[in-house]
């Protein structure tokens, strides 16, 4: 018997089995839920005892919070080495992998459980296994601080402010950008590493790095064509693992407000000034694709008030099973909707999530709006 949220009762009798893990199992397997955020684990839940309640408010052994969780969400139940989940009657649903469960659900290691926007990863490990998967996932989490360092930090005052959103759809992914003010001059970029995990990671690393200390021999940092003709040849796929990545650049003069920009195989920035929002596209292949590449630069006087929107493809590209129309249209109105200019990249983000069914997306997320005065 389970008890709804209003104190009724219904009955399921049927158990589904998805994808039951097969194989020898002993006394030593150790089960947990460990609890993620866009992909990252943030916390460990025990599935020592025989049953466990996940809810918004104790006496729940996994208290979430939010309005979307019900007070007695659902429940885990484990007879042996096996772990069943059953939705408690809860008013907006408990997901396995993407499904909404009508009935006990027998888990399969790695089942992901959704309640309202927070998830689950069920896990089980031969307890040796867990402690190793436990010290991986404090490297990762130190990998993640460390690529989260290299970020620049927002601007809320100058002649050009700066506000972002990063979310990467695994523990690390490729998405980076970066922007700095050198006396009367200030450049921004962002950059998408193709695949994601920590190969896309290290590669965006080696990026930024490069982009910090101005390590590009040769190459006038303020000549945005003559700066991706260089990470180009620089970053030959063929010389690092096939991994290539789009990008794009600019860079503002601030005393005359001229504007140069390239781009390579990157979505266009969007200019928004006077109420209107125009696309700012620099056509050029793929960063490392093609050695000796002629990109090429173009230049947009600013208006006063103007702002800059850079963003990756998770701010346009979304699942295929999203059913609400999804393009740059949508993408603009989004950022260059009213409100405070630096909530803009967020506001973009939760809309994403929110078609996204609050999932994790499938590709990381980055946005920055400049704000110019």
């Amino acid at each position: 018997m389970n008890e709804r949220d209003d104190g009724t009762e219904t009955e399921r009798t049927m158990i589904s089995r998805a994808a039951v893990p097969t194989g020898p199992v002993d006394g030593t397997l150790v089960h947990a839920l460990v609890q993620e955020a866009d992909g990252t684990p943030i916390q460990r839940h025990s599935l020592e005892g025989t049953t466990l309640v996940v809810g918004r408010v104790a006496p729940a052994a996994i208290v979430l919070d939010g309005s979307a969780v019900s007070r007695r969400h659902c429940m885990l139940d484990r007879a042996g080495d096996q772990v069943t989940i059953i939705d408690l009657g809860s008013t907006n649903g408990t997901f396995v992998d993407g499904l909404r469960i009508q009935q006990p659900v027998v888990l399969a290691d790695g089942a992901r459980i959704q309640v309202g926007p927070h998830t689950l990863r069920y896990e089980r490990r031969r307890r040796e296994e867990a402690h190793a998967a436990a010290s991986l996932a404090s490297d990762i989490a130190k990998a993640r601080a460390y690529v989260n360092a290299l970020l620049p930090p927002p601007i809320t005052d100058g002649p050009v402010q700066a506000a972002w959103t990063f979310q990467p759809c695994a523990s690390l992914g490729g998405d980076a950008f970066g922007y700095q003010r050198e006396g009367d001059w200030f450049s921004a970029y962002i950059l998408d590493v193709s695949g994601h995990g920590v190969g896309s990671a290290m590669h965006s690393v080696s990026i930024m790095n490069v982009m910090r200390q101005r390590a590009l021999p040769g190459t006038d940092p303020r000549e945005p064509a003559s700066v991706l003709g260089a990470l180009n040849d620089m970053f030959d796929m063929d010389k690092h693992h096939g991994m290539y990545f789009t990008m794009w650049y600019g860079v503002l003069h601030i005393p005359t407000r001229m504007l140069s920009y390239a781009a390579g195989g990157h979505h266009p920035a969007l200019l928004h000034a006077g109420g209107e929002a125009r696309a700012l596209p620099g056509r050029g292949a793929g960063i490392g694709t093609m050695p000796g590449f002629p990109y090429r630069t173009a230049t947009v006087e600013l208006p006063a008030a103007a702002r800059l929107h850079l963003f990756s493809d998770g701010a346009v590209e979304l699942a295929e099973d999203v059913r609400e129309p999804w393009g740059m249209p949508q993408v603009t109105a989004a950022l260059c909707g009213p409100g405070d200019w630096s909530q803009g990249p967020d506001r973009l983000y939760q809309r994403v999530r929110a078609l996204s069914g609050q999932r994790p997306l499938d590709d990381d997320f980055s946005a920055i709006t400049l704000q110019l005065g």
